[in-house]
Order: C-alpha cells, then structure tokens, then sequence
C-alpha cells in the first residue's frame, strides 16, 4: 500500500511538473481592427481564375448537354456568368471545389463505426462477424 502511493505521488508530481511547463511560456497575441470596407473587399476578391474555371465548367458538353435539357440556352449562361460581380461569383466558385456526396459518405461511415464500437462492447447484436464472448 505504501509503495503504491508513493509511485502515485511521483507520477503526479511529474504531470504537475509537465503541466507547469508547458504554461509557463504563453505568447502574447496581437489583435487589431479591421474595416469593414476592407473586410467587404477580402471576403468578395475572386482570383481571376475563379472566373475561368467557371466559364470552363459551363463549356464542357456534358454540361451543356444539361442545360440545354432543363431549358437553359447555354450561351445566355456564359453572358450571365460574365455579367456576375466577384461577389455573386465567389459562391459559385466554391461549389464547383465540392466533393459530390462527401458528406453522406461521411455520414455512412461515421454510423456504421457507431454500430461496430457498440456491438463489440456488447450493447447491441447488428452485427454477425463480431465475435461474442
């Protein structure tokens, strides 16, 4: 019993030890106001090639392919795209960098590794592979 707290009270020591260490540097942070004309102007700035992938998007065939389906006439497309300001394009921009489906992959995989921890701690019996004790 007297060997047992004493390994406990070095090894306490040294996470205090550890933890007094590690905070007794702390940077100081530097913060500063930013306009929010200039905030506006970051926020809505879209690279050039933003723009031109864009246009690249709306000139594949099969794009065209669908846009005539839905009734879109596909130069009106790239005449509208042209006239979109670098705020409108922004969001478009970025939805083209989207991964089709990246979130309900995520999801499927998240629930099933739920499932999996469950039944091999025993709470639940969905699946047949994992082994009972």
């Amino acid at each position: 019993m007297y060997q047992h707290s004493r390994a406990v009270r070095r090894i306490s020591f040294i996470v205090l030890w550890v933890f007094g260490c590690m905070s007794a540097y702390v940077p100081m942070a530097h913060a500063g106001m930013i306009s929010s004309e200039r905030y506006q102007a970051l926020a809505d700035q879209v690279e050039p090639s933003k723009r031109a992938e864009v246009e690249a998007f709306l000139q594949r065939e099969d794009v065209r392919q669908q846009m005539v389906a839905l009734g879109v006439d596909p130069e009106l497309a790239h005449q509208r795209v042209a006239a979109l300001s670098d705020a409108e394009l922004a969001p478009l921009a970025r939805l083209a960098e989207q991964p089709a489906g990246g979130s309900v992959v995520g999801a499927i995989v998240f629930i099933f590794l739920v499932l999996l921890l469950t039944d091999i701690l025993g709470l639940t019996d969905v699946f047949t592979f994992v082994k009972k004790r």
